[in-house]
Protein backbone atom coordinates (compact mmCIF):
# COMPACT_ATOMS: atom_id res chain seq x y z
CA UNK A 1 0.00 0.00 0.00
CA UNK A 2 1.17 3.37 -0.67
CA UNK A 3 0.61 7.09 0.30
CA UNK A 4 -0.07 10.08 -1.15
CA UNK A 5 1.70 10.79 -4.45
CA UNK A 6 4.51 12.38 -4.36
CA UNK A 7 7.30 13.38 -6.89
CA UNK A 8 10.51 12.73 -8.20
CA UNK A 9 11.38 9.22 -10.14
CA UNK A 10 10.41 8.45 -14.00
CA UNK A 11 7.56 10.82 -15.31
CA UNK A 12 4.49 8.21 -14.49
CA UNK A 13 2.56 6.55 -18.15
CA UNK A 14 -0.82 6.52 -17.64
CA UNK A 15 -2.41 3.09 -18.63
CA UNK A 16 -5.88 4.17 -18.24
CA UNK A 17 -8.62 6.52 -16.87
CA UNK A 18 -11.16 5.08 -14.50
CA UNK A 19 -13.32 5.89 -10.86
CA UNK A 20 -11.52 4.74 -7.70
CA UNK A 21 -12.59 5.38 -4.04
CA UNK A 22 -10.79 7.77 -1.75
CA UNK A 23 -9.24 6.14 1.05
CA UNK A 24 -9.01 9.22 3.52
CA UNK A 25 -13.39 10.31 2.94
CA UNK A 26 -14.77 6.58 0.57
CA UNK A 27 -16.26 8.78 -2.08
CA UNK A 28 -15.67 7.57 -5.57
CA UNK A 29 -13.63 9.99 -7.56
CA UNK A 30 -11.34 10.02 -10.67
CA UNK A 31 -8.92 7.92 -10.95
CA UNK A 32 -6.34 6.62 -13.10
CA UNK A 33 -4.00 3.54 -13.16
CA UNK A 34 -0.06 4.60 -14.08
CA UNK A 35 2.81 2.83 -14.37
CA UNK A 36 6.45 4.43 -12.79
CA UNK A 37 9.61 3.79 -11.24
CA UNK A 38 9.18 -0.29 -12.38
CA UNK A 39 5.33 -1.11 -10.60
CA UNK A 40 1.72 -0.25 -10.91
CA UNK A 41 -0.32 2.36 -9.16
CA UNK A 42 -4.07 3.12 -8.95
CA UNK A 43 -3.92 6.78 -8.09
CA UNK A 44 -7.79 8.57 -7.25
CA UNK A 45 -7.86 12.22 -7.22
CA UNK A 46 -10.11 13.76 -4.71
CA UNK A 47 -11.03 17.15 -5.02
CA UNK A 48 -10.46 17.24 -1.15
CA UNK A 49 -7.41 14.89 0.10
CA UNK A 50 -5.84 15.38 -3.29
CA UNK A 51 -4.26 12.57 -5.07
CA UNK A 52 -3.10 9.20 -3.21
CA UNK A 53 -1.37 5.95 -4.92
CA UNK A 54 -2.04 2.65 -4.23
CA UNK A 55 -0.10 0.13 -5.37
CA UNK A 56 -1.29 -2.75 -8.19
CA UNK A 57 1.63 -4.67 -9.33
CA UNK A 58 5.12 -5.05 -8.78
CA UNK A 59 5.70 -6.25 -12.78
CA UNK A 60 4.68 -3.82 -15.27
CA UNK A 61 5.16 -6.22 -18.24
CA UNK A 62 3.08 -8.76 -16.91
CA UNK A 63 0.17 -6.57 -15.65
CA UNK A 64 0.04 -4.65 -19.15
CA UNK A 65 -0.10 -7.98 -20.46
CA UNK A 66 -3.05 -9.90 -19.08
CA UNK A 67 -5.04 -6.27 -18.81
CA UNK A 68 -4.83 -5.84 -22.20
CA UNK A 69 -6.56 -9.40 -22.88
CA UNK A 70 -8.63 -9.51 -19.93
CA UNK A 71 -10.62 -5.97 -21.22
CA UNK A 72 -10.50 -7.11 -24.59
CA UNK A 73 -12.61 -10.31 -24.10
CA UNK A 74 -14.45 -9.65 -21.24
CA UNK A 75 -15.19 -5.37 -22.30
CA UNK A 76 -18.61 -4.90 -20.15
CA UNK A 77 -19.94 -6.19 -17.33
CA UNK A 78 -21.85 -10.13 -17.07
CA UNK A 79 -24.52 -11.16 -15.23
CA UNK A 80 -24.06 -12.15 -11.83
CA UNK A 81 -23.66 -16.31 -10.44
CA UNK A 82 -22.10 -16.29 -7.17
CA UNK A 83 -23.63 -14.80 -4.11
CA UNK A 84 -21.87 -13.40 -0.54
CA UNK A 85 -24.85 -14.48 2.05
CA UNK A 86 -23.05 -12.34 4.95
CA UNK A 87 -25.65 -14.42 7.24
CA UNK A 88 -24.77 -12.95 10.65
CA UNK A 89 -21.80 -10.22 11.73
CA UNK A 90 -21.39 -12.26 14.92
CA UNK A 91 -18.26 -14.58 15.25
CA UNK A 92 -16.61 -16.89 18.14
CA UNK A 93 -13.49 -15.01 17.63
CA UNK A 94 -12.13 -11.67 17.63
CA UNK A 95 -9.38 -11.90 15.03
CA UNK A 96 -7.48 -8.35 15.38
CA UNK A 97 -6.92 -8.83 11.43
CA UNK A 98 -10.98 -9.48 11.13
CA UNK A 99 -12.00 -8.06 7.43
CA UNK A 100 -15.25 -7.86 8.36
CA UNK A 101 -15.25 -6.15 11.81
CA UNK A 102 -17.02 -8.96 12.92
CA UNK A 103 -18.54 -8.48 16.26
CA UNK A 104 -17.74 -4.61 16.46
CA UNK A 105 -21.82 -3.53 15.44
CA UNK A 106 -24.92 -4.00 16.02
CA UNK A 107 -26.05 -5.99 13.05
CA UNK A 108 -29.03 -8.04 12.39
CA UNK A 109 -28.75 -11.71 10.82
CA UNK A 110 -29.82 -11.97 7.66
CA UNK A 111 -33.30 -12.59 7.36
CA UNK A 112 -34.83 -16.20 5.95
CA UNK A 113 -36.97 -14.29 3.47
CA UNK A 114 -33.96 -12.50 2.44
CA UNK A 115 -32.29 -16.00 1.35
CA UNK A 116 -35.22 -17.59 0.09
CA UNK A 117 -35.92 -14.51 -2.36
CA UNK A 118 -31.91 -14.67 -3.54
CA UNK A 119 -32.59 -18.49 -3.63
CA UNK A 120 -35.72 -18.05 -6.14
CA UNK A 121 -34.18 -16.56 -8.57
CA UNK A 122 -34.62 -19.58 -10.85
CA UNK A 123 -31.00 -20.22 -12.58
CA UNK A 124 -28.11 -22.14 -10.59
CA UNK A 125 -26.15 -20.05 -8.15
CA UNK A 126 -22.74 -20.34 -5.80
CA UNK A 127 -23.98 -19.40 -2.63
CA UNK A 128 -21.10 -18.23 -0.31
CA UNK A 129 -21.96 -19.01 3.32
CA UNK A 130 -20.17 -16.22 5.41
CA UNK A 131 -20.19 -13.64 8.01
CA UNK A 132 -18.16 -12.96 10.29
CA UNK A 133 -18.86 -16.67 11.66
CA UNK A 134 -21.71 -18.48 9.18
CA UNK A 135 -21.69 -21.00 11.80
CA UNK A 136 -23.31 -19.57 14.76
CA UNK A 137 -26.41 -19.60 12.51
CA UNK A 138 -29.21 -22.10 14.08
CA UNK A 139 -30.89 -22.66 11.01
CA UNK A 140 -27.71 -23.05 8.35
CA UNK A 141 -28.49 -26.42 8.47
CA UNK A 142 -32.01 -25.66 7.24
CA UNK A 143 -30.43 -22.80 4.91
CA UNK A 144 -28.36 -25.48 3.42
CA UNK A 145 -31.17 -27.75 2.65
CA UNK A 146 -33.26 -24.81 0.93
CA UNK A 147 -30.22 -24.07 -1.19
CA UNK A 148 -29.87 -27.78 -2.09
CA UNK A 149 -33.86 -28.26 -3.20
CA UNK A 150 -33.66 -24.91 -4.99
CA UNK A 151 -30.18 -26.49 -7.31
CA UNK A 152 -28.16 -24.44 -5.76
CA UNK A 153 -24.08 -24.73 -4.75
CA UNK A 154 -23.34 -23.81 -1.25
CA UNK A 155 -20.22 -23.01 -0.06
CA UNK A 156 -19.15 -22.74 3.50
CA UNK A 157 -16.58 -20.28 5.08
CA UNK A 158 -15.50 -20.63 8.45
CA UNK A 159 -12.79 -20.94 11.21
CA UNK A 160 -13.46 -24.27 11.44
CA UNK A 161 -14.36 -23.99 15.40
CA UNK A 162 -17.82 -25.36 15.50
CA UNK A 163 -16.73 -28.45 12.55
CA UNK A 164 -14.50 -30.31 15.46
CA UNK A 165 -17.96 -30.99 17.08
CA UNK A 166 -18.71 -33.86 16.98
CA UNK A 167 -21.74 -34.47 14.41
CA UNK A 168 -21.96 -31.17 13.30
CA UNK A 169 -20.30 -31.53 10.02
CA UNK A 170 -22.23 -34.66 9.08
CA UNK A 171 -25.70 -32.90 9.69
CA UNK A 172 -24.90 -30.05 6.83
CA UNK A 173 -22.92 -32.68 4.59
CA UNK A 174 -26.34 -34.52 5.01
CA UNK A 175 -28.62 -31.22 4.29
CA UNK A 176 -26.37 -30.73 1.23
CA UNK A 177 -23.32 -28.89 1.81
CA UNK A 178 -21.26 -29.01 -1.74
CA UNK A 179 -17.84 -27.30 0.11
CA UNK A 180 -15.66 -26.30 2.48
CA UNK A 181 -13.80 -22.50 2.86
CA UNK A 182 -11.58 -23.02 6.20
CA UNK A 183 -9.73 -20.63 7.54
CA UNK A 184 -6.21 -21.93 7.55
CA UNK A 185 -2.86 -19.18 7.76
CA UNK A 186 -0.35 -22.14 8.37
CA UNK A 187 0.99 -23.67 11.31
CA UNK A 188 2.47 -21.25 13.92
CA UNK A 189 0.85 -20.33 16.68
CA UNK A 190 2.75 -17.20 17.25
CA UNK A 191 1.19 -16.04 13.91
CA UNK A 192 -2.29 -16.82 14.69
CA UNK A 193 -1.83 -15.20 18.25
CA UNK A 194 -0.97 -11.90 16.62
CA UNK A 195 -3.56 -12.21 13.94
CA UNK A 196 -6.69 -14.70 14.87
CA UNK A 197 -5.84 -13.48 19.32
CA UNK A 198 -5.43 -17.22 19.84
CA UNK A 199 -3.82 -20.13 19.12
CA UNK A 200 -5.42 -22.19 16.00
CA UNK A 201 -3.12 -25.19 15.84
CA UNK A 202 -5.85 -27.50 17.90
CA UNK A 203 -8.87 -26.37 16.13
CA UNK A 204 -7.36 -26.50 12.89
CA UNK A 205 -6.04 -29.78 13.35
CA UNK A 206 -9.69 -31.06 15.05
CA UNK A 207 -10.93 -29.22 11.52
CA UNK A 208 -9.15 -31.10 9.08
CA UNK A 209 -10.25 -34.34 10.56
CA UNK A 210 -13.43 -34.19 10.56
CA UNK A 211 -13.24 -32.62 6.88
CA UNK A 212 -11.26 -36.11 5.88
CA UNK A 213 -13.71 -38.09 7.87
CA UNK A 214 -16.39 -36.79 5.85
CA UNK A 215 -14.88 -36.19 2.03
CA UNK A 216 -15.57 -32.84 2.02
CA UNK A 217 -14.31 -30.78 -0.97
CA UNK A 218 -11.77 -27.91 1.27
CA UNK A 219 -10.20 -24.84 -0.01
CA UNK A 220 -7.45 -23.96 2.61
CA UNK A 221 -7.86 -20.21 2.89
CA UNK A 222 -4.26 -18.52 3.91
CA UNK A 223 -4.27 -14.77 5.00
CA UNK A 224 -0.59 -13.82 4.28
CA UNK A 225 0.66 -10.96 6.39
CA UNK A 226 4.16 -9.17 5.51
CA UNK A 227 6.60 -10.44 7.78
CA UNK A 228 4.70 -13.01 9.58
CA UNK A 229 3.37 -16.23 7.86
CA UNK A 230 4.75 -16.34 4.19
CA UNK A 231 7.86 -19.38 5.06
CA UNK A 232 4.11 -21.49 5.84
CA UNK A 233 3.48 -20.94 1.83
CA UNK A 234 4.98 -23.91 0.57
CA UNK A 235 4.04 -26.00 3.35
CA UNK A 236 0.60 -25.43 3.07
CA UNK A 237 0.70 -26.36 -0.46
CA UNK A 238 2.59 -29.85 0.40
CA UNK A 239 -0.03 -30.19 3.56
CA UNK A 240 -2.88 -30.19 0.70
CA UNK A 241 -0.60 -32.13 -1.57
CA UNK A 242 -1.30 -35.21 0.63
CA UNK A 243 -4.66 -34.53 1.10
CA UNK A 244 -7.14 -35.19 -1.66
CA UNK A 245 -9.98 -34.01 -0.30
CA UNK A 246 -8.28 -30.74 -0.20
CA UNK A 247 -9.04 -29.13 -3.61
CA UNK A 248 -7.96 -25.49 -3.66
CA UNK A 249 -5.55 -23.77 -1.81
CA UNK A 250 -6.19 -19.69 -1.68
CA UNK A 251 -3.73 -17.18 -0.66
CA UNK A 252 -5.00 -14.15 0.44
CA UNK A 253 -3.24 -11.05 0.83
CA UNK A 254 -3.78 -9.08 4.07
CA UNK A 255 -5.41 -5.69 2.88
CA UNK A 256 -6.44 -2.82 5.61
CA UNK A 257 -10.48 -3.55 5.71
CA UNK A 258 -12.80 -3.81 8.61
CA UNK A 259 -10.62 -4.31 12.22
CA UNK A 260 -7.43 -4.93 9.49
CA UNK A 261 -7.18 -1.33 9.54
CA UNK A 262 -6.02 -0.60 12.47
CA UNK A 263 -2.78 -2.61 13.25
CA UNK A 264 -1.71 -4.77 9.94
CA UNK A 265 -2.22 -1.09 6.99
CA UNK A 266 1.67 -2.08 6.34
CA UNK A 267 1.11 -5.27 6.25
CA UNK A 268 -1.16 -5.48 3.53
CA UNK A 269 -0.28 -7.28 0.01
CA UNK A 270 -1.74 -6.68 -3.33
CA UNK A 271 -2.40 -10.72 -4.88
CA UNK A 272 0.89 -9.59 -7.35
CA UNK A 273 2.93 -9.33 -4.50
CA UNK A 274 1.23 -12.88 -3.04
CA UNK A 275 2.17 -14.51 -6.43
CA UNK A 276 6.20 -13.20 -6.19
CA UNK A 277 6.59 -14.46 -2.86
CA UNK A 278 5.56 -17.94 -4.40
CA UNK A 279 7.22 -17.80 -7.16
CA UNK A 280 10.11 -16.74 -4.66
CA UNK A 281 9.23 -19.55 -2.10
CA UNK A 282 8.78 -22.39 -4.47
CA UNK A 283 11.98 -21.53 -5.95
CA UNK A 284 10.63 -20.73 -9.35
CA UNK A 285 8.38 -24.01 -9.84
CA UNK A 286 5.44 -21.93 -9.56
CA UNK A 287 6.72 -18.74 -11.71
CA UNK A 288 5.33 -16.19 -12.89
CA UNK A 289 5.43 -16.70 -16.29
CA UNK A 290 3.75 -19.94 -16.62
CA UNK A 291 1.22 -18.18 -14.05
CA UNK A 292 0.70 -14.94 -16.79
CA UNK A 293 -0.06 -17.89 -19.80
CA UNK A 294 -2.65 -19.82 -17.42
CA UNK A 295 -4.44 -16.66 -16.48
CA UNK A 296 -4.99 -15.84 -20.13
CA UNK A 297 -5.99 -19.42 -20.65
CA UNK A 298 -8.35 -18.82 -17.57
CA UNK A 299 -9.65 -15.31 -18.69
CA UNK A 300 -10.16 -17.10 -22.42
CA UNK A 301 -12.52 -19.00 -20.69
CA UNK A 302 -14.52 -16.83 -19.13
CA UNK A 303 -15.24 -15.05 -22.06
CA UNK A 304 -16.00 -18.42 -23.74
CA UNK A 305 -18.85 -19.17 -21.42
CA UNK A 306 -19.51 -15.91 -20.59
CA UNK A 307 -18.76 -16.11 -16.63
CA UNK A 308 -17.83 -13.20 -14.41
CA UNK A 309 -15.22 -13.06 -12.52
CA UNK A 310 -12.42 -10.38 -11.37
CA UNK A 311 -9.52 -9.40 -13.27
CA UNK A 312 -7.54 -8.57 -9.35
CA UNK A 313 -7.80 -12.30 -9.04
CA UNK A 314 -5.00 -14.74 -10.18
CA UNK A 315 -4.97 -18.62 -11.04
CA UNK A 316 -2.90 -21.47 -11.49
CA UNK A 317 -2.70 -24.82 -11.04
CA UNK A 318 -0.74 -28.11 -9.75
CA UNK A 319 -1.17 -31.69 -9.88
CA UNK A 320 -0.41 -34.55 -7.28
CA UNK A 321 1.39 -36.96 -7.77
CA UNK A 322 3.55 -39.25 -5.84
CA UNK A 323 2.41 -37.59 -2.77
CA UNK A 324 3.58 -34.50 -3.43
CA UNK A 325 2.82 -32.06 -6.19
CA UNK A 326 3.55 -30.48 -9.98
CA UNK A 327 3.28 -27.57 -11.56
CA UNK A 328 0.48 -27.00 -14.89
CA UNK A 329 4.07 -26.41 -16.72
CA UNK A 330 5.21 -29.97 -16.25
CA UNK A 331 1.72 -31.37 -18.33
CA UNK A 332 0.68 -28.79 -20.17
CA UNK A 333 2.98 -27.24 -22.56
CA UNK A 334 2.42 -23.19 -21.90
CA UNK A 335 4.53 -22.09 -23.96
CA UNK A 336 2.83 -23.60 -27.19
CA UNK A 337 -0.57 -22.73 -26.19
CA UNK A 338 0.33 -18.53 -25.59
CA UNK A 339 0.39 -17.82 -29.02
CA UNK A 340 -2.70 -19.92 -30.02
CA UNK A 341 -4.55 -18.09 -27.06
CA UNK A 342 -3.71 -14.90 -29.04
CA UNK A 343 -5.01 -15.99 -32.34
CA UNK A 344 -8.26 -17.20 -29.86
CA UNK A 345 -8.49 -13.82 -29.11
CA UNK A 346 -8.52 -12.58 -32.41
CA UNK A 347 -10.95 -15.51 -33.28
CA UNK A 348 -13.75 -14.77 -30.59
CA UNK A 349 -14.50 -11.52 -32.39
CA UNK A 350 -16.00 -13.48 -35.04
CA UNK A 351 -17.34 -16.41 -34.21
CA UNK A 352 -17.29 -17.88 -30.40
CA UNK A 353 -18.32 -21.40 -31.62
CA UNK A 354 -15.12 -21.98 -33.73
CA UNK A 355 -12.85 -19.98 -31.21
CA UNK A 356 -14.27 -22.67 -28.65
CA UNK A 357 -13.07 -25.36 -31.18
CA UNK A 358 -9.61 -24.02 -32.07
CA UNK A 359 -8.85 -23.51 -28.31
CA UNK A 360 -10.27 -26.85 -27.17
CA UNK A 361 -8.51 -28.43 -29.68
CA UNK A 362 -4.90 -26.96 -29.17
CA UNK A 363 -5.61 -27.10 -25.25
CA UNK A 364 -5.22 -30.82 -26.13
CA UNK A 365 -2.12 -30.38 -27.99
CA UNK A 366 -0.82 -28.42 -25.06
CA UNK A 367 -1.22 -31.27 -22.88
CA UNK A 368 -0.01 -34.29 -25.57
CA UNK A 369 3.17 -32.04 -26.31
CA UNK A 370 4.20 -33.05 -22.71
CA UNK A 371 3.01 -36.68 -22.87
CA UNK A 372 -0.10 -36.15 -20.62
CA UNK A 373 -3.22 -37.88 -20.95
CA UNK A 374 -4.63 -37.73 -17.73
CA UNK A 375 -4.85 -34.46 -17.16
CA UNK A 376 -7.38 -33.89 -20.44
CA UNK A 377 -10.16 -35.41 -18.48
CA UNK A 378 -9.50 -33.11 -15.38
CA UNK A 379 -9.55 -30.12 -17.74
CA UNK A 380 -12.68 -31.02 -19.43
CA UNK A 381 -14.17 -31.35 -16.10
CA UNK A 382 -12.90 -27.84 -14.75
CA UNK A 383 -14.41 -26.89 -18.15
CA UNK A 384 -18.00 -27.98 -17.29
CA UNK A 385 -17.62 -26.52 -14.02
CA UNK A 386 -16.74 -23.04 -15.32
CA UNK A 387 -20.29 -23.18 -17.70
CA UNK A 388 -22.07 -25.11 -15.38
CA UNK A 389 -20.90 -23.64 -11.75
CA UNK A 390 -17.88 -24.14 -9.85
CA UNK A 391 -18.52 -26.79 -7.46
CA UNK A 392 -15.20 -28.24 -5.69
CA UNK A 393 -16.88 -31.10 -5.21
CA UNK A 394 -16.74 -31.89 -8.73
CA UNK A 395 -13.18 -31.72 -8.55
CA UNK A 396 -11.17 -35.01 -9.19
CA UNK A 397 -8.40 -36.35 -6.76
CA UNK A 398 -5.76 -35.16 -9.02
CA UNK A 399 -5.66 -31.19 -9.20
CA UNK A 400 -4.89 -28.36 -6.76
CA UNK A 401 -5.93 -25.29 -7.62
CA UNK A 402 -4.36 -22.14 -6.58
CA UNK A 403 -5.80 -18.99 -6.06
CA UNK A 404 -3.64 -15.57 -5.51
CA UNK A 405 -6.90 -13.08 -3.98
CA UNK A 406 -7.39 -10.05 -1.74
CA UNK A 407 -10.60 -8.54 -0.14
CA UNK A 408 -11.22 -4.78 -2.13
CA UNK A 409 -10.70 -2.16 -0.12
CA UNK A 410 -10.61 1.58 -0.74
CA UNK A 411 -7.34 1.97 -1.70
CA UNK A 412 -7.19 -0.85 -4.96
CA UNK A 413 -11.12 -0.39 -5.73
CA UNK A 414 -11.27 0.49 -9.21
CA UNK A 415 -14.57 0.61 -10.52
CA UNK A 416 -13.54 -0.70 -14.18
CA UNK A 417 -12.43 -3.81 -12.11
CA UNK A 418 -15.03 -4.20 -10.06
CA UNK A 419 -17.94 -3.95 -13.16
CA UNK A 420 -16.85 -7.77 -13.29
CA UNK A 421 -16.25 -8.61 -9.61
CA UNK A 422 -16.88 -12.48 -9.32
CA UNK A 423 -19.10 -11.92 -6.31
CA UNK A 424 -22.21 -9.97 -5.40
CA UNK A 425 -22.90 -9.68 -1.73
CA UNK A 426 -26.34 -9.95 0.06
CA UNK A 427 -26.37 -8.38 3.95
CA UNK A 428 -28.57 -6.97 6.56
CA UNK A 429 -26.64 -4.21 6.54
CA UNK A 430 -26.29 -3.01 3.36
CA UNK A 431 -28.84 -4.89 1.23
CA UNK A 432 -28.41 -6.82 -2.39
CA UNK A 433 -25.10 -6.06 -4.46
CA UNK A 434 -24.40 -6.83 -7.36
CA UNK A 435 -20.84 -6.22 -6.80
CA UNK A 436 -18.79 -7.07 -3.42
CA UNK A 437 -16.31 -4.99 -3.60
CA UNK A 438 -18.70 -2.22 -4.02
CA UNK A 439 -20.05 -3.56 -0.79
CA UNK A 440 -16.76 -4.01 0.56
CA UNK A 441 -16.58 -0.04 0.47
CA UNK A 442 -19.84 0.92 1.17
CA UNK A 443 -19.45 -1.36 4.62
CA UNK A 444 -15.94 0.77 5.04
CA UNK A 445 -17.58 4.37 3.99
CA UNK A 446 -20.77 3.55 7.09
CA UNK A 447 -18.73 2.53 9.67
CA UNK A 448 -15.71 4.62 8.94
CA UNK A 449 -13.27 2.20 9.15
CA UNK A 450 -10.75 4.06 7.22
CA UNK A 451 -7.99 5.97 7.87
CA UNK A 452 -8.50 9.79 8.75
Amino acid sequence: MSGPAAGGGQEPRVLGQTRGTCPMCVEVVDARVLETDGKIYLEKICPEHGPHRSLISVAPGYYRDLADYYFDLLPGSLPQRDYILRLTGRCNMACPICLTSANDFQEEDLPRETISELMGRGRRLKLDLMGAEPTLRQDLEDIIREARKAGHITALHTNGIRLAEEGYLERLVKAGLDEVHLQFDGFSDEHDLRVRGRAMSGPKKRAIEMLARHGVATDLVVVIVHGSNEDDMVKVIDFAAERPFVKEVFFLGCRPLGRAVDDFSESSLVPDEVLELLAEKTAGRVSREDVRIFQKLYFAMLALFSVRKCFYIHHYLLSRRGGTWVPISQEMDLKYLEPRLERFRRLFKRSRLLAGAYLGLHSVFAYLKKGSIRPVWDGMIMTLMLLLGFDLSRLKRRPILLGFITACDPFIHDEKVAANCGKGEVSSDLGHYECGAQANVAREKLHRKVPQ
